[in-house]
């Protein structure tokens, strides 16, 4: 339904019916969820969520621009919430090739009852992505890495790998020691990832003799505040048959990098 409706009247007029949903509620393609449950993810709603998913889509639209993708490819969207950005995927695919999964039940209820013409899936922490190897073109999981305990990374992120075709992009979004830095100068958010990561002197020194850190908030298992470096992606990456092609440097998109990923 979506990608019909985008064939038809282009990217701008789903845009406009996003939004429209965003603040009415329903649109002719889009519904949104409770805001109660728009507000699980990121603590907004309404119009807020909706051009933060856009703002998202449009830094990830710019990063595909520069890659050659498959033409109608088939996307996961891992850790994709109640699929504030998975339902603009199908600008990019057909429906019935996009798919979204996350931990928390209750979000993938609320996505498939808004987007049905999309496969939603529950999954369990640290358990096996339940589809098969060598499955996607693209997969895109935003601030996933950026929230989990380092053990969690290392095996989502060889699920992710083995489910990515061949000449597939996987595309994450982390925090780096700048963005760590941009926490701890700011006087609103010093208190709060002090709380995380303790001092900004022993956050950095972890982050220098491990190249991770990483500080648990206790909201779902193995989330927390992860930030990580190049060399702890390059090592691990290294270990199962895939390597880091590119880094997307943006100021938006609530400050998070993107980085491509490829199998070797």
């Amino acid at each position: 339904m979506i990608y019909e409706f985008f064939i038809e009247n282009g990217f701008e007029s789903v845009k406009d019916e996003y939004l429209t949903a965003s603040r009415l509620g329903k649109s002719k393609i889009f519904e949104f969820p409770s805001s109660d449950i728009q507000m699980i993810t990121n603590s907004l709603k309404g119009e807020a969520t909706a051009l933060g998913a856009l703002e998202i889509y449009s830094a990830l639209a710019k990063v595909l621009r520069q890659q050659r993708l498959t033409s109608d490819p088939k996307i996961l969207d891992y850790g994709c919430g109640w699929g504030r950005i998975t339902r603009l995927f199908p600008t990019l695919s057909s429906d019935a090739n996009v798919y979204g999964v996350d931990v928390d039940s209750r979000l993938i209820s609320s996505a498939n009852e808004c987007a049905d013409t999309i496969k939603f899936s529950a999954i369990e922490s640290m358990g096996e992505l339940p589809f098969e190897t060598a499955s996607f073109d693209l997969i895109f999981a935003n601030s996933v890495f950026s929230h989990l305990s380092e053990q969690s990374a290392m095996f989502t992120l060889t699920e992710l790998i083995r489910v990515l075709s061949p000449k597939g992009l996987l595309i994450v979004s982390v925090l780096e020691l700048n963005e760590m830095e941009k926490f701890y100068s700011n006087q609103k958010q010093r208190e709060w990832i002090e709380k995380i990561l303790g001092s900004q002197e022993d956050a950095t020194r972890v982050l220098m003799e491990n190249n991770f850190v990483w500080g648990d908030t206790k909201r779902w298992d193995n989330y927390g505040i992860a930030i990580m470096n190049d060399c702890w992606l390059n090592n691990h990456l290294a270990n199962i048959g895939a390597k880091l092609a590119d880094t997307y440097r943006t100021g938006t998109a609530r400050s998070q990098n993107y980085k491509i990923i490829s199998k070797n």
